[in-house]
C-alpha cells in the first residue's frame, strides 16, 4: 500500500468518525495489510485527539434494553414519562379511530410495546404517530432483537421460569393482555388493519 493510499484510508476513517459513525478500527487494520502497525499508530494518536461525542439517547435506550432484556418501546415511554394511556388515546385522536376502540388500540399497542406483537405488519401511520410522540426512530426500536439473555440473567430465568413469564405478561399492571377477538360475523375493523396488515 502506497503512502497516498494509506493517507485516503485515514481519511474515510476520520471522516466516518467525524459523521458520528462508528467506523470498526479492525476492520480498516486489516484493509491496511502490511502497513496495519503505521496506520494503527495514525489512528491511535486521531483517536486520542478527536472529541468524545455523546451517545444518542436511542442507542443508551437499546444498551439498558439489552441488559435489563426489556422491550425497548417500553423502557423509551418511561424514559418520555408518557402513561401507556396517553399514548393511546395520541394514538386514536391522530388517526381519526373511533374512541370507542380505545380499549382495542391500547391493547394492541400494549402487545406492541411488549414485543409480543410483531412489528413488521404495523401501517407505517402507526409507526409516524409513535415517532412523532416518542422522538425517536420507534420501528427501528421495535424490530430490536435483544437475543438469549446471558449469565445471571438466564440462569434466573432457567430456575424461575413462571416467574419471568409473570413478568413478560405484565410488564403494566393495566395492560390488557389480548385483543378482543374479531366477532365471527364481522370482518377486521380499521384497528385490526393498522396493527396487523401493513397498509
Amino acid at each position: 500500500m502506497t503512502p497516498e493510499q494509506l493517507e485516503l484510508l485515514f481519511d474515510e476513517f476520520a471522516v466516518r468518525h467525524v459523521r458520528g459513525e462508528r467506523p470498526d478500527v479492525r476492520e480498516y487494520l486489516d484493509r491496511a495489510g502490511a502497513e496495519r502497525e503505521v496506520l494503527g499508530r495514525m489512528l491511535d494518536r486521531f483517536l486520542q485527539a478527536a472529541p468524545a461525542w455523546e451517545p444518542a439517547e436511542e442507542d443508551v435506550v437499546l444498551m439498558e434494553a439489552r441488559l435489563e432484556q426489556e422491550p425497548p418501546l417500553l423502557l423509551l415511554r418511561r424514559r418520555r414519562k408518557l402513561a401507556r394511556r396517553a399514548v393511546v388515546d395520541a394514538l386514536v385522536r391522530a388517526l381519526g379511530l373511533d374512541p370507542a376502540k380505545s380499549d382495542k388500540v391500547d391493547g394492541y399497542y400494549h402487545r406492541l410495546e411488549t414485543g409480543l406483537l410483531d412489528p413488521e405488519p404495523v401501517s407505517s401511520r402507526v409507526w409516524d404517530v409513535l415517532a412523532e410522540l416518542l422522538r425517536a426512530n420507534v420501528r427501528a426500536m421495535a424490530t430490536l432483537r435483544l437475543g438469549p439473555p446471558t449469565g445471571e440473567v438466564a440462569l434466573r430465568r432457567a430456575t424461575e421460569p413462571s416467574l419471568y413469564q409473570a413478568k413478560l405478561e405484565m410488564l403494566d399492571a393495566d395492560a390488557p393482555l389480548a385483543v378482543p377477538p374479531v366477532p365471527l360475523d364481522e370482518g377486521p375493523d380499521e384497528v385490526d388493519m393498522l396493527f396487523t396488515a401493513g397498509e
